[in-house]
């Protein structure tokens, strides 16, 4: 979703008929002498006054004459020919932007998210594979808390685009959040085949290598889970590097850093792995606030391509940016860009992973602090289910 602010407009600018009308008279002449595939005269000429005014960042006017012209062009002979004006719609409805009243008060124009995908919806009755309208919706239904709803959208644009990045990148996100759901297990597998079908279209890339084990991650989880609940069941067995894996992030939660160590060591021994102690050494001197020598321990993160030790340099980078900022004297401002650049590096490990309970304090914070509603609500209730017994859940 984008956020846009429009200029002042003058009440007489207001009052003033406009261009859009003028095209508007012609209507009824134009679809009696039309008899070609063509969008008639009047209808191109009245959008391409609509999008002068939106082009103009008149988002308030624009929104007028683009349900002008859906009024006055929703026929038989010229309906198929609105698929730009819903895009528009669309676009206008799920916007922020100020604007003046006829009393030249200045009012806030709120997102209106059902309104936006009606439109959306409208244009895809129109043209079902269009792919600004499916992206638009896509990005309608992640914002909005409903990622299997999105990846399902997404699927379908790689589907069109099959050398996206892009679409594929964002499928994958989608995906991924949907592991917290209750069908977690299904999600993670979808997640798995859709690696194949990015590593097919896109090759093998990093991030396609960060979600495909993030989905291998959560089977195994999930599988380990169910076997709790089955004492006589066979426990599985992980690998030897996913073991040493597992002991690492868990003496992290735990701040058991002497134990770390051990496991950093046991873990750069069986894998292509290179800095794990400098991640021991950054999380130990975060946790005795020497945040300095916890920023130089991270220097050496660029050496690293495993996953799951990205994962953790990207944590511990997120808790020194959630201190720079709240130590900033301008803490209190929502805007301040050290409160934004914590905001972003929390929102990527979410994106990823998920985080810990403990980077939910920090991050709770921090989210409140740049009145990042999403993420703060989203955050809390993730807080508060960990609060929760298990069998009130």
């Amino acid at each position: 979703m984008f956020f846009v602010q429009t200029p002042f407009v003058s009440a007489q600018q207001r009052n003033a008929q406009s261009p859009v009308d003028f095209q508007l008279d012609g209507l009824v002449n134009d679809l009696e002498t039309i008899n070609v595939p063509y969008a008639p005269p009047s209808l191109k000429t009245a959008y391409y006054a609509a999008e002068a005014l939106y082009q103009g960042e008149n988002y308030r006017g624009a929104q007028e004459a683009f349900l002008r012209i859906i009024d006055s062009f929703s026929n038989p002979q010229t309906k198929q020919y609105l698929v730009g004006t819903y895009h528009r719609l669309a676009q206008l409805k799920s916007s922020e932007y100020t604007f003046a009243d006829a009393k030249n008060i200045v009012q806030t124009h709120k997102p209106d998210v059902i309104q936006a995908l009606y439109y959306v919806e409208m244009g895809l009755g129109l043209q079902p594979n269009h792919i600004d309208l499916l992206y638009l919706k896509a990005t309608l239904e992640y914002n909005h808390g409903r990622p299997q709803k999105a990846a399902t959208t997404l699927q379908l644009l790689c589907t069109l685009d099959p050398h996206s990045f892009t679409f594929h990148h964002f499928t994958a996100i989608a995906l991924s959040q949907s592991l917290k759901g209750s069908d977690g297990t299904n999600h993670a597998k979808a997640l798995l085949t859709f690696c194949d079908t990015w590593e097919t279209h896109l090759g093998n890339t990093e991030k396609l290598q960060q979600f495909r084990q993030m989905a291998i991650d959560h089977l195994q989880i999930q599988d380990i889970n169910a076997r709790k609940n089955n004492p006589t069941a066979q426990q599985p067995v992980l690998s030897t590097t996913n073991k040493y894996r597992k002991f690492l992030a868990l003496s992290f939660e735990m701040n058991r850093f002497q134990e770390a160590h051990m496991w950093a060591d046991s873990l750069e021994s069986v894998a292509p792995i290179f800095s794990a102690h400098n991640l021991v050494n950054a999380f130990s001197h975060a946790y005795n606030n020497q945040w300095e020598l916890a920023q130089a321990e991270t220097t050496n993160s660029q050496v690293e391509t495993d996953p799951f030790i990205l994962n953790q340099y990207l944590r511990i980078s997120a808790r020194i940016a959630s201190h720079q900022a709240q130590q900033h004297p301008n803490f209190g401002n929502p805007k301040l860009p050290e409160t934004e650049a914590a905001l972003n590096l929390w929102i990527d490990l979410h994106q990823r992973e998920g985080l810990s309970p403990n980077d939910l304090p920090l991050a709770i914070s921090i989210a409140d602090q740049a009145h990042s509603v999403q993420y703060l609500t989203r955050w809390k209730q993730m807080a508060q289910d960990l609060k929760t017994p298990s069998i009130q859940k």
